[in-house]
């Protein structure tokens, strides 16, 4: 499976991400261009990075890359880390 890095952890394409709480979607996406917006709008929290790629019809390379950013701005979190240890 591809694993895709960011500056403090990696994650790869079953990786699942949501808005960080305390941040409204709508707002945010209102302020970026297209291409990331619909990428911010279908974060549920459920939906994995194989899950957006093909959603968006973007590779799963490309929209990691959105989500870094994303990750980077503090506009979005990992479910996966936030999931306790069973």
């Amino acid at each position: 499976m591809t694993q895709f890095r960011t500056q403090q952890s990696a994650f790869d394409a079953s990786s699942v991400f949501r808005v960080a709480p305390g941040l409204h979607a709508a707002t945010i996406a209102s302020r970026l261009p297209r291409r990331e917006r619909w990428v911010l709008l279908l974060l549920d929290g459920k939906r994995s990075i194989a899950d957006l790629a093909r959603l968006t019809q973007r590779s799963e390379l490309d929209v990691a890359s959105t989500l870094a950013r994303f990750l980077q701005r503090g506009f979005i979190e990992s479910v996966n880390f936030l999931k306790p240890l069973v």
